[in-house]
């Protein structure tokens, strides 16, 4: 999330890096879904900085424990029902602790 406009005029700070410095802290924004500018403002401010793979990743895990939810309503009546419902819980049980353990993950690195 950005920083709101302020008023105040923002004022240019020029560093010096070497090229492989600098294409580094390029990554790591581009990683972060962040400006070079608000990468470097909140690593100078010690803000926390959020992976947008991290964002991406919950979204992929939350769909694909909604997925094998209705999977699991889906199969009633098939003839072979309690070894699918078997099958997707253990799938469920699994994504479930994988968003918990991710979640907690990520909380304790901000």
């Amino acid at each position: 999330m950005e920083r709101p406009k302020q008023a105040e005029h923002r004022r240019g700070l020029l560093i010096k890096l070497l090229s492989r410095e600098k294409e580094f802290i390029r990554h790591q924004a581009h990683i972060a879904g962040l400006t070079v500018s608000e990468y470097i403002r909140r690593c100078a401010l010690n803000r926390p900085i959020r992976s947008q793979v991290n964002r991406d990743v919950a979204a992929e895990l939350s769909k694909l424990f909604g997925l094998q939810k209705h999977l699991l309503m889906e199969i009633k009546s098939l003839p072979n029902e309690e070894e699918l419902r078997r099958e997707l819980n253990s799938t469920l049980s699994a994504i479930h602790t994988a968003l918990a353990t991710f979640n907690k993950n990520t909380a304790e690195r901000t």
